[in-house]
């Protein structure tokens, strides 16, 4: 059997990420930062009215546009996140702030929207080559490869303890909930497990050589004007 080093997967890999990229739209790097300018745009207006929030219709519209995301997972995760804002906006609701809700559940819901239009299609390992690739802690790059490398195995471990629950008897929703500090400590014990095995390998993270490609360009540029749009339209 061949051994194969981290690095050098790494690197016979680079030329069919920056392949998929091009034709998929812009770079993990790109969509991640153009998430962050739009959110943190949307998140530091300082009032939200009429025309700021025919803006942020505008906003989504180019997210969209210029990250190309699945509408099929989109809208799944768009729609999980509804929950939540629902969620989080009911208790001004009921105490009778309804104004203050419109703005925030707009306000998140803007924030939500954009941030998975350019996001949503991203694997796990991308995620983490793009935070590495945007400058991020290592350490936090670490984790998210270690946590992308382990979703797979989690998914079948829970299952199988959910199975072994369910043929011992165990019913009910608080039977599910008390898997879970067992499935942690086996999560923790493969992490560990996984780092040694790297680690003992000769393997250290390396940030990639290039952040962004050339057709990035159009897609940043659509979140610097959209964001430099959305203030402009809140101070008028």
């Amino acid at each position: 059997m061949v051994n194969v080093k981290p690095q050098a997967a790494e690197q016979a890999a680079e030329p069919y990420l920056a392949l998929r990229s091009s034709l998929d739209g812009p770079t993990p790097a790109a969509r991640v930062l153009g998430a962050v300018i739009l959110t943190t745009a949307i998140a530091t207006l300082p009032r939200i009215d009429q025309r700021v929030a025919i803006g942020l219709l505008a906003c989504v519209v180019a997210a969209t546009l210029a990250g190309r995301p699945n509408l099929k997972r989109l809208s799944l995760r768009l729609s999980i996140a509804l929950v939540v804002i629902g969620m989080l906006i009911l208790p001004f609701l009921l105490s009778g702030q309804g104004e203050r809700a419109v703005h925030l559940s707009l306000r998140a819901l803007g924030a939500a929207t954009v941030a998975l239009a350019f996001t949503s299609d991203l694997l796990g390992a991308e995620l983490a080559r793009a935070l590495g690739a945007l400058r991020a802690p290592t350490a936090l790059v670490e984790v998210l490869e270690g946590l992308a490398l382990q979703l797979d195995s989690l998914k079948t471990t829970c299952v199988r303890l959910l199975l072994a629950r369910r043929l011992r008897g165990a019913r009910g929703p608080l039977g599910a909930a008390s898997i879970l500090p067992e499935l942690l400590v086996r999560s923790a014990e493969r992490a560990e497990r996984v780092d040694l095995a790297r680690r003992l390998r000769g393997y250290h993270y390396v940030r990639p050589k290039r952040s962004f490609a050339r057709h990035d360009s159009w897609a940043l540029s659509i979140a610097f004007a959209s964001a430099a749009l959305l203030h402009a339209l809140a101070r008028l």
